[in-house]
């Protein structure tokens, strides 16, 4: 076995970019040009909104202290987390067969975990941060010195 992983061909790289591009793209296009505007007028009229045991206001500071954090744990989960779990039980980095971009020796070891375990840290770090944007959010929603703020039909 050689000490280096194979690398992926030049046209493979092209390949690779195009399919990442091809969504990639679109979803940056939509969230700034669609999401983003809309997310920042419901936010300023969020509590206008009762949808029963919720409010707007409910809904867009769990969104920004929950859902932002958690999902994006699952997001570099989905990514990076089942292949550090990989290395972390083979203990070898890349992985064998695993393609490279760029000329990679395998490392084996202690020192093929360290950016796995980085990996999964942040992932812990992103979930707990969930976890605690759960009493931020109510902290602020039920804090009896914020002001009731007044919704006009206009």
């Amino acid at each position: 076995m050689s000490e280096y992983a194979p690398e992926y061909t030049k046209k493979e790289r092209v390949v690779l970019v195009a399919k990442h591009m091809a969504w990639a793209i679109p979803l940056v296009a939509a969230t700034k040009m669609w999401f983003f505007p809309w997310f920042g007028a419901y936010a300023e009229r969020a509590h206008c909104y009762d949808y029963g045991y919720v409010t707007g206001t409910h809904l867009v500071f769990y969104f920004v202290f929950v859902a932002i954090p958690i999902g994006s744990a699952l997001a570099i989960f989905s990514i990076e987390g089942v292949r550090s779990l990989k290395i972390i039980r083979l203990g070898q980095n890349p992985l064998p067969g695993e393609k490279v971009l760029r000329k990679t020796k395998y490392k084996y070891g202690v020192k093929a975990k360290i950016q796995p375990y980085i990996v999964l840290l942040v992932l812990v770090f992103l979930l707990g941060l969930g976890i605690k944007g759960i009493f931020w959010a109510n902290d602020i929603i039920y804090d009896p010195n914020n002001k009731q703020l007044v919704c006009s039909n206009s």
